[in-house]
């Protein structure tokens, strides 16, 4: 049972991570295919994850700290890109 909740909360963390991506990558009016190379990712492996974030299974690639850390830079780099714009 323990090992259900633990992966519960690392699904809706990296749905999280996901959805505060998503949200800067709209603001900064990046399609899809652009987010997919701000985290470095094959076509395979945006489809995979992609369906994960419809409710679909954690894929094995990029291994998840590996995707964790790709999605904190990507967010870190459109935030002040973003916010450079604005300034400039």
């Amino acid at each position: 049972m323990l090992h259900s909740s633990v992966w519960d909360s690392t699904d809706s963390l990296v749905r999280g991570q996901f959805r505060m991506l998503s949200e800067i990558a709209d603001s900064a009016r990046l399609d899809a295919d652009e987010l997919r190379r701000a985290l470095s990712l094959s076509e395979p492996e945006w489809a995979k994850w992609s369906a994960f974030l419809q409710s679909g299974p954690l894929p094995a690639q990029p291994r998840l700290p590996d995707m964790l850390f790709r999605l904190g830079t990507a967010s870190y780099t459109l935030a002040v890109s973003a916010e450079l714009q604005a300034v400039a």
